[in-house]
Order: C-alpha cells, then structure tokens, then sequence
C-alpha cells in the first residue's frame, strides 16, 4: 500500500504493526503479541479472558511506544512488563 492510499484510509505507514494470540490454559488465558516478523515480544497469563485482552493491548501499546518493532531493536519484553 502506497504512503497515499494509507493516509486516504487514516494509516499511517511508520506505525508498526502487531498480532497476538490467546488461549485458554488451566491456569488462566494465556497470550502472546507478536512483531512484524513473527517475534514474540510479549507474553502472560491472566486469570480471565477480559483481563488477558487487556494486557494485550497494553503490551501493543507498550512495545509500539519504547520502539521494539524497529529493526535492530527488537528484544523480548518481559512477560507482565508491559
């Protein structure tokens, strides 16, 4: 997608992006985010899916901030440190 039709649509290109996944555990719901290229960067357990999903998006939000999606600053973020 081209800079041009990414601010047509609201996006911005630089802002990195993230995935994570959440499963249930038998002791909580477990959860990971990753990076552009797969890495994990975060991970947890909670005791409930609403707070996992919170963590979640605290992580996104954390990992984006301190930069750790660019290349050559990736590392992995401790699991709750986000």
């Amino acid at each position: 997608m081209s800079e041009y039709v990414a601010a047509q649509r609201g996006l911005r290109m630089s802002e990195p992006l993230f995935a994570y996944s959440m499963s249930q555990d038998t002791m909580g719901w477990a959860w990971s985010v990753y990076d552009e290229a797969g890495e994990i960067v975060a991970s947890g357990l909670d005791a409930c899916q609403d707070t996992a999903k919170a963590a979640v998006d605290r992580a996104m939000r954390h990992v984006a901030w301190i930069g750790l999606s660019t290349p050559g600053g990736r590392r992995r973020a401790p699991a709750g440190s986000a």
